[in-house]
């Protein structure tokens, strides 16, 4: 997909085996010179080195616009925002910088490590950013927070604010670090990041792969939160700001900043309600003090005759909502930049740090009941197994919504109310009554990986026996395209759209298959990987066959007898 040539960059030593000065829980050695080798083979890049955005294709801003969004004074030392610099940083500066960084705490009492998580399709590390004050990698006793950049390669300031927050934990920030942990995936797309695409080498948007996890890049995060279980996840983005919002409205964005928590159906309801409060409100609060616009998150789909602008989806395929249903406090940041090239960066990047810094603080000063609040929303999922109802699927409510652009000629404020797709509260379309768990032949190998990946717990049945089951009747069958809050989402397969009714019966269950239960803290997760009617579900997008996957609703426990560990 990407046109370039191979060539050999630099993977700091620091990056394969060093720890600063934390335990060895990095890769061993072995493992990691394998990683680093294998990028040095396939990394592709332009002979410069730097990642391949082309200023010519930025969108000039009229002066009127422009001079309303003044960079701040402030100065950050990373990669990308040296003085005369004209292009984003290349994946190599990107791991040479973090070395700098762990060497500059060598020795010192601030916990800073940077281990290899995996790799990207065409080889490229992907490097974690660990930050702790605590005897290991992590203090468990302390909230863990995740923060994601560049998911979208085309979005550089997510990428360059992840360097950035970790030179300050590393540095003048670290007493933060005395009550909390923080995880960095500073590129979380490394090809896209270096080619400037949205998406990963393969076409996939990564930030549509995180239940399916069809992509390495989306395992490699899975990995991390599975291992880490972070209590707060922060995804960093930027937005479009011409393009189709001047097609339709002949306006430009004027907002600097959109917030979005994670909505989507069965997400625990104190969750929602703490995360909104502890952290949307007030990071609305701080950017408005600091003399920066914010909104809501929002999106508008490439047709100019479409009109309808639309929050941020309500499907469990995004790092957002994926992480709110592990569950964790999951908020979207996105900046003003998408088109605008290196214009403004420096107020895109102070801005995800003014937001992301408030976030850490915000988690250190509610630490306790931050644990507290994840832990029972855990709990609260397991407990409902075979009880109530479980969401299939649900759609943004209609309704009308004032906004504020500027004009794309004068640079005026042009309010306009819109028809507005609102994801709180969401439209639920269909439902079903929650079973105690589902069982898969032992067949199903693919699925039944995806499923541990996301860190689900699936156990044996060691011995055959009749069991209450549900058995999925299907009773349509077409082609369809998965959706988001745009429309289709362009870079996914075609996936099957079912329609399908419940038919309850004792069957014999063999020896061999196995039975996911619904008593865990991913419940919702396992849900919406196993309804076939839900557009993300593994049934309709080709992971797993329904008619021979043996996909069954378990309606009553099952004696422990009949299963393994």
């Amino acid at each position: 997909m990407f046109a370039g040539r191979a060539f050999l960059y630099a993977v700091p030593d620091s990056l394969v085996d060093r720890t600063y000065p934390m335990d060895r829980t990095s890769v061993t050695r072995p493992a990691a010179l394998a990683t680093a080798l294998l990028g040095l083979l396939l990394a592709l890049a332009t002979p410069s080195g730097f990642a391949q955005f082309d200023p010519a294709r930025a969108l000039r801003e009229p002066e009127a616009i422009a001079r309303q969004f003044p960079d701040p004074d402030v100065h950050y030392p990373t990669p990308g925002l040296r003085e005369g610099r004209t292009d984003f940083p290349s994946h190599a500066e990107v791991l040479a910088y973090l070395d700098e960084l762990a060497k500059a705490s060598a020795g010192s009492n601030r916990r800073i490590s940077v281990k290899i998580i995996g790799q990207s399709q065409q080889g490229r590390p992907m490097p974690l950013v660990m930050l702790s004050n605590g005897a290991g990698a992590r203090d468990p006793s302390r909230p863990t927070i995740l923060i994601l950049g560049q998911q979208h390669g085309n979005e550089p300031a997510g990428g360059e604010s992840a360097l950035v927050l970790a030179q300050q934990l590393a540095g003048p920030r670290a007493d933060l670090l005395d009550k909390v942990n923080v995880l960095i995936v500073p590129r979380s797309n490394p090809d896209g990041a270096e080619h400037f695409t949205r998406v990963t080498a393969s076409g996939i948007d990564v930030n549509r792969d995180h239940l399916l996890l069809q992509t390495p890049e989306a395992r490699a995060i899975a990995a991390v939160t599975l291992e880490y279980k972070p209590q707060v996840a922060l995804d960093l983005h930027e937005f479009t700001v011409g393009g189709r919002w001047v097609d339709k409205f002949g306006a430009m964005q004027k907002y600097d900043a959109l917030l979005q928590p994670a909505t989507v159906g069965n997400l625990d309801p104190a969750l929602a309600d703490f995360a909104e409060r502890e952290f949307i409100a007030p990071l609305h609060a701080m950017l408005a003090q600091n003399g920066l616009a914010s909104f809501p998150y929002h999106t508008t789909s490439t047709d100019p005759q479409d009109k309808v602008v639309s929050m941020g989806g309500v499907q469990p395929d995004t790092g957002r909502n994926v992480s709110g249903l592990r569950p964790a406090i999951s908020m979207l940041l996105e900046v003003r930049g998408v088109g605008l090239g290196r214009a403004h960066f420096l107020r895109r990047v102070h801005t995800q740090v003014l937001a992301a810094m408030t976030v850490i603080e915000t988690a250190a000063r509610l630490a306790p009941e931050l644990i507290g609040v994840v832990g029972q929303a855990e709990r609260a999922a397991s407990a409902e197994a075979c009880h109530g109802d479980i969401v299939i699927a649900a759609k943004h409510s209609q309704t009308r919504q004032p906004m504020l652009f500027v004009d794309a000629v004068t640079g005026a404020d042009k309010p306009i109310e819109v028809a507005w797709r609102a994801a709180t509260p969401m439209q639920v379309i269909r439902t079903r009554p929650r079973p105690c768990g589902y069982l898969l032949a032992a067949s199903q190998r693919d699925a039944i990986e995806r499923l541990r990946m996301l860190g689900a717990t699936v156990r044996p049945v060691v011995r055959s026996a009749r069991w209450t089951l549900e058995r999925y009747v299907v009773t349509k069958e077409d082609e369809g395209q998965r959706q988001d809050a745009r429309g289709a989402i362009e870079d996914s397969a075609p996936m099957r759209a079912y329609e399908v009714r419940t038919e309850r019966h004792r069957e014999s269950v063999a020896r061999g298959s196995v039975y996911v239960p619904l008593d865990q803290p991913l419940a919702p997760l396992i849900e919406a990987a196993l309804e076939p009617d839900s557009q993300n579900s593994y049934a309709a997008n080709r992971v797993l066959e329904l008619e021979q996957s043996g996909l069954r609703r378990v309606m009553q426990r099952p004696p422990r007898i009949l299963l393994g560990g």
